[in-house]
């Protein structure tokens, strides 16, 4: 938030920082300060007490405005999933999230990753009315796109008028285990289907960055972080040494966060993806622009 409009401070006098860190003391009675920092496993401070801070641009992020609420769609009946897929969206979701069986996001359910499948599920959405869909696909998720891509074709939708998140992840693939191939042998695969998409008039996001594993096997922020942009430059120097512009590569990649019971250190966590991303961005000689980030809530 950049601005309140319930000013509910104003009624009470103002208080200085300094008088509050003398009451806090005294509350110590004897014990340091310090004791009331706390520290996030990579050792970052967390202050006891934040005064609010002057609003200012974050690099790479877009203008002030709403996240968009997607919701999961997991159900391993086809039929099942378009049911919930549609009361979500009727009762005010901004979007979908297609797991599929398999998806590191699946956990033991997700649909089927067949055009049939797809067919049923997506029966009575409008995937050109604007809401965002968002894909966790198996393996290297090339099945799964060319899949959505065909079912989009055949129902006379024009791609450019589509929000979708392909979610193409070998290297999480490669994390998982799911995939036996070395990335060098899979690369190929990523481009290709990366063109082909945008040739078709699809805008992306084509890949993404997908740092759920690291938090899921018990990871620190910082690696999190660590592998997100990692991941995200494989990517980006995979798709530039295949003949794309920087800047169509940037914009081909996205990001995925766990986020856990701690809002404001995953707030924290998802601002400094966007700072990192942009630093990113400026090295290679581009201007930062929004990084697409799908933070979901974590699994432990």
């Amino acid at each position: 938030m950049t601005a309140s409009d319930m000013p509910y401070a104003a009624a009470f006098p103002p208080v200085e920082e300094s008088r509050w860190r003398e009451l806090a003391t005294a509350a110590l009675k004897g014990a340091p300060f310090e004791k009331l920092v706390g520290k996030t496993y990579d050792g970052a401070a967390v202050q006891p007490l934040y005064a609010p801070a002057a609003a200012a641009p974050q690099p790479g992020r877009a203008q002030a405005g709403p996240w968009s609420i997607l919701a999961r769609v997991d159900a391993t009946d086809p039929k099942i999933a378009n049911d919930m897929a549609l009361t979500d969206l009727e009762n005010g979701a901004g979007g979908l999230q297609l797991a599929f069986a398999g998806s590191a996001g699946a956990y033991g359910f997700g649909l089927p990753a067949t055009e049939a499948a797809l067919e049923t599920a997506l029966a009575g959405v409008f995937l050109d009315a604007g809401a965002p869909i968002e894909i966790d696909a198996p393996g290297h998720g090339r099945d799964v796109a060319t899949a959505l891509a065909t079912y989009v074709a055949k129902q006379k939708i024009d791609p450019k008028a589509t929000l979708i998140s392909f979610g193409l992840d070998p290297l999480g693939a490669l994390a998982r285990g799911a995939v036996a191939h070395p990335f060098s042998e899979i690369a190929p695969h990523l481009v290709d289907a990366v063109k082909t998409l945008s040739s078709a008039g699809f805008a992306g996001p084509f890949c993404v960055a997908d740092a759920r594993i690291v938090h899921a096997a018990g990871g620190t922020e910082a690696q999190e972080l660590a592998y997100a942009i990692s991941a995200a430059l494989t990517y980006l120097r995979t798709l530039e040494g295949a003949g794309l512009s920087l800047e169509t590569a940037a914009k081909a990649i996205s990001f995925r966060l766990a986020v856990d019971a701690d809002e404001f250190l995953g707030v924290a966590k998802i601002r400094a993806l966007r700072r990192l991303w942009a630093r990113v961005e400026e090295a290679c000689g581009l201007a930062p622009s929004p990084a697409p980030i799908h933070a979901e809530t974590a699994w432990r």
